[in-house]
């Protein structure tokens, strides 16, 4: 039965007519033509599964019948399954090339690739333009879509076919000229863009191919191809390539015309001001060069190179401070390590060097910035220079205590604080400066009378009348309070509304780290840094390490040297603590990973390691986590040191509450209470908002822990 006649039937002839099917069937099962005739009769019947079950059929007796393959491709089509139906299109293409046009091998081919069977669209593509040989479209999106399968040769293969059978076209010319430019073969992509300007002469055409003369070096050349372009259809690229290439010729004032007439057709051309901006610095036309920069750094969101080059112009202008806030902007903007980082280090300490009203400020911004990028022994020369121009800004000096010093920059760091303790004796930080170098230099002895100096000068500036005392040459009892940790998590708050008590004298600097670094130098160096009248029972003293908490071993030697000295800790959200800690680093040059990259790394690094490893482990890279693990650093102080030497306090209560947590303070360590006019928060971190996945994975990676922390010390924090 033919397929016309069956759509003729009414209802009740294909019900006749099915059955008679099934019986020729019965009779004849080889017969792939009865399989057909029911599939056409199901499917007028809108039985779709049934029709498409018998074209299965017939094909699985005449595999290679190409017009059962689109009889079948119709009823899955019908049936909703659009990807099957085209393998049977694809099948039945193959079987009679001829049976379909140009066009519709090109819709098929677009088919098979929204449905990501690109081999099959590739073959469709090609059928197409094996059937009309001058299909423009299918030759472009033939060469694009195995461009996209990384198959660059093949498509240039297609463009080179479209060449041959279309020598006449200037459009295929271009495009192999194109395709070839993109892989940077300039001499055959010029060579193909002269053929399609002989053909049919066009801006875009001697646009590219003057681009493709500049990247060869004929200059001369791709001018002339600019200003033919220019004058078929003047545009601010073709403009700004001319402007290029005169640049390259030494035609500045050319160059110049060309970029402004850039910006005359396009004013927000961020690339040509640039341009403009290189050229006016090249001629020393310096306040020209700033406005063209300032312009650029208007439009461009990454404008790194331009603060540079604008820093130069400001500094030959003699306006140093602009000079310097560009060259600071620029650090900033540029990620740790970048190739232009020491061009622009080495134009910030330029202007310095040329600026005769630096402030000690000025190069102290510019050491900071110096170690956050860990550039250690210039950050030293930095500071030193800031100390040189004010010796009483104590910034300076703070930031020194935590600087690496590289052995052959010691001995100098040395004579610059002999020269302020001999000029200035009465700046006390600079006395435990001068210590610190000494110690590192293994000068102990001198260290520790620097120390000493140091710490009786403190206390007699602060509290003038104890002068009038009788101070003893050398503190022998302990100290009467450590703050052991956690970082980040306001021990410089705490250590400061202690110092404000008038019968705590505190030492040159919070951190002594005797414990961990300079135990070796012995009690006598530790105990010099604090005031010897302390050792009276009305003065209390003590010290900040708050790396302590890290190592079992510090809590040990506590008690094997001053077992009766309270120890207070504070314990901050290990979430923000370890996000604080990690930024903490990286603003001070210690680390150079993000937090991302560190936080994984870490995670994966304590899968693999014991309790008691972690538990004995003070310091590794990346170590935001583990310093974070508070029960397995916490848990051997109390061992060791037994409960009631503690005071353990929530960080976040604690700056909520300040005054009411100091009183719980002062009465801790026996002290009359002491209320302060305002409770600043000190040396607080910065950094960005953190990514709320990240966040979340390291909650709830702390979460048991932290339950662990609370059920061992009955106390609810309440971290979230």
């Amino acid at each position: 039965m033919k397929e016309s006649s069956l759509s003729e039937l009414d209802s009740t002839q294909i019900e006749q007519a099915i059955a008679s099917c099934l019986q020729q069937i019965a009779a004849n099962p080889k017969k792939a033509e009865l399989y057909v005739a029911l599939g056409h009769l199901y499917a007028q019947q809108q039985q779709w599964q049934r029709a498409i079950k018998n074209f299965q059929q017939a094909l699985t007796l005449k595999p290679d019948f190409a017009e059962i393959h689109r009889y079948l491709a119709a009823v899955l089509s019908q049936n909703g399954n659009d990807s099957l139906a085209a393998n049977h299109l694809f099948k039945a293409a193959q079987l009679q090339p001829n049976s379909l046009s140009a066009q519709q091998y090109f819709k098929f081919a677009q088919t098979l690739q929204q449905q990501a069977k690109p081999a099959r669209a590739i073959a469709c593509y090609r059928s197409a333009i094996a059937a009309q040989p001058d299909f423009w479209h299918a030759y472009i999106t033939l060469a694009t879509l195995l461009t996209q399968q990384g198959k660059e040769e093949r498509a240039l293969e297609v463009y080179r076919q479209g060449v041959r059978h279309n020598p006449q076209n200037s459009n295929y010319y271009f495009a192999l000229a194109s395709a070839l430019a993109a892989r940077q073969k300039w001499v055959r992509a010029s060579n193909n863009y002269q053929q399609a300007a002989k053909l049919a002469p066009s801006a875009k055409i001697y646009f590219h191919w003057g681009i493709a003369e500049y990247e060869l070096h004929a200059f001369d050349q791709a001018r002339s191809h600019f200003q033919q372009a220019a004058e078929l259809a003047p545009s601010p690229e073709i403009y700004y390539h001319w402007g290029l290439t005169l640049t390259k010729l030494d035609q500045a004032e050319q160059a110049v015309s060309s970029f402004q007439r850039a910006i005359n057709l396009k004013a927000d051309y961020a690339a040509a001001y640039y341009q403009l901006g290189l050229i006016w610095q090249q001629l020393q036309q310096w306040h020209q060069a700033v406005s063209a920069y300032k312009r650029f750094l208007a439009l461009d969101s990454q404008p790194k190179l331009a603060l540079i080059n604008l820093g130069l112009a400001y500094r030959s202008l003699q306006q140093y401070d602009l000079s310097l806030a560009c060259y600071h902007e620029a650090i900033k903007r540029l990620p740790k390590g970048a190739a232009l980082e020491t061009e622009v280090f080495a134009g910030y300490q330029q202007t310095l060097a040329e600026y005769s009203q630096v402030t000690h400020n000025q190069y102290y911004q510019f050491a900071k910035l110096l170690r956050s990028r860990s550039r250690f022994p210039d950050a030293i020369a930095a500071y030193s220079q800031s100390i040189k121009l004010d010796p009483h800004f104590k910034n300076t000096y703070i930031d020194l205590q935590y600087t690496p010093v590289a052995p052959k920059q010691a001995a100098e760091l040395i004579d610059l604080y002999r020269q302020i303790v001999a000029e200035h004796p009465e700046i006390t930080i600079a006395w435990g400066n001068l210590g610190d170098v000494l110690t590192q230099q293994n000068l102990v002895t001198e260290a520790i009378d620097c120390y000493r100096k140091g710490s009786y000068q403190k206390a007699i500036q602060t509290y003038p009348y104890l002068a009038k005392l009788n101070w003893q040459p050398e503190k022998k009892s302990a100290p009467d309070f450590i703050i052991a940790g956690a970082s980040k998590s306001g021990t410089s708050s705490i250590y400061y509304y202690l110092g404000r008590h008038p019968q705590v004298l505190l030492p040159h600097k919070k951190e002594i780290d005797f414990y961990w670094s300079n135990y070796q130098r012995g009690i006598e160096w530790y105990l010099a840094h604090f005031p010897t009248i302390t050792d009276q029972d009305n003065f209390l003293t003590g010290e900040a390490t708050p790396n302590y908490l890290r190592f079992p071993q510090v809590a040990q030697r506590i008690k094997d040297t001053f077992p009766k000295t309270k120890i207070i800790i504070l314990l901050r959200n290990p979430v923000d603590r370890a996000i604080s800690w990690h930024y903490h680093k990286l603003n001070t040059g210690l680390t150079k990973v993000n937090l991302e990259t560190a936080i994984a790394t870490e995670i994966e690094r304590l899968a693999s390691i014991s309790e008691a490893e972690i538990t004995h482990t003070g310091f590794y890279e990346p170590d935001n986590i583990i310093s974070s693990l508070y029960i397995y650093k916490i848990k051997p102080w109390i061992e060791l040191l037994g409960r009631e030497q503690f005071l353990i306090l929530k960080s976040e209560d604690f700056y909520l509450d300040p005054v009411k947590n100091m009183e719980t303070v002062f009465e801790f360590l026996k002290l009359p209470n002491c209320t302060l006019e305002n409770y600043p928060q000190v040396n607080p971190g910065t950094y960005n908002q953190v990514d709320f996945k990240l966040r979340k994975t390291l909650s709830d990676y702390f979460a048991p822990y932290n339950q662990q922390l609370e059920e061992y010390l009955g106390m609810n924090f309440h971290w979230k």
